[in-house]
């Protein structure tokens, strides 16, 4: 028993070069199982035609807190919006995207979330987008349980390019990338072969090139005082997010100059403590 279970694919670092290679084994299959009978058939078959971008995609994982921050980073609005980091990529949630799910009655999949995104940067600040989701009911249905697969992706009819989840989705992408690259917020690491849920041994290679985004643990704990501090500072139950903004940054001889620089958000409180994402009210006054 327990060995079927190590065998199983999971949506953990070491897991992501296996079903990359699965999910491209699914698109074949699927191309050959839809054919182009009829005009839906021929659209889900070339949003399968990437095949090749698939089993060459880069592959990132984003740990559950990384991924709430990138989240509420999307949710605040204005921040920068950097070139994809590779021309084809692929990055997978720890613990589903929270903000925004998708409703598939039509396919009886019911309420689903997203657990992988891959994109294809087409150029002419483009990129396209298949979202995946881990929903057990819409992997049966779509018989991506025979090929070992943890997610199963979407009909491209239900994330359209124009459509506000659209839109989301893409915002979603530009907020790792952009947090990724600060060094004071998250850890960029490569990921190890997991000792509980081994894979073949011929894919450490490609398992270590799995670039993980883990969020930069503050060591501090404000209950705690410096050997020349008899202050005590306060103690925090929980961590929460500072957001990040704009500012007028003074620059240039005599700091004489402006230019709008980003001041990226970050995470307050102790690493041991779990990280509250609370929702903005904003109450106008007169």
């Amino acid at each position: 028993m327990t060995r079927s279970k190590n065998k199983r694919l999971r949506i953990i670092p070491s897991h992501l070069p296996l079903i990359r290679d699965k999910l491209a084994d699914y698109a074949q299959y699927r191309l050959g199982e839809l054919g182009s009978q009829t005009q839906y058939e021929a659209m889900m078959a070339n949003a399968w035609s990437m095949t090749d971008q698939i089993r060459t995609a880069q592959l990132w994982w984003v740990s559950r807190d990384m991924t709430r921050l990138a989240e509420d980073t999307v949710q605040a609005g204005d921040f920068p919006k950097p070139d994809p980091p590779t021309q084809c990529g692929m990055v997978f949630f720890d613990g589903d995207v929270r903000h925004i799910s998708f409703h598939l009655d039509d396919d009886g999949f019911g309420e689903t979330r997203i657990a992988a995104i891959l994109w294809q940067d087409v150029g002419h600040e483009s990129i396209k987008i298949s979202v995946f989701t881990d929903n057990p009911v819409g992997i049966r249905e779509m018989h991506a349980d025979l090929f070992g697969l943890p997610v199963v992706g979407l009909a491209p009819s239900v994330v359209r390019e124009g459509d506000g989840s659209f839109q989301w989705v893409c915002g979603l992408l530009y907020a790792v990338w952009a947090l990724s690259g600060e060094p004071r917020i998250c850890d960029t690491k490569p990921a190890e072969p997991s000792m509980r849920y081994p894979s073949p041994s011929r894919f450490e290679p490609e398992i270590r090139k799995v670039k993980m985004l883990v969020l930069r643990e503050n060591l501090h704990r404000p209950g705690e005082s410096a050997d020349d501090d008899e202050r005590v500072r306060r103690e925090y139950t929980h961590r929460f997010i500072v957001r990040g903004f704009w500012r007028n940054q003074a620059y240039g001889p005599n700091h004489s100059l402006r230019r709008r620089q980003w001041i990226p958000p970050f995470v307050k409180g102790p690493a041991d403590k779990p990280l509250v994402c609370k929702e903005t009210v904003r109450i106008w006054k007169r």
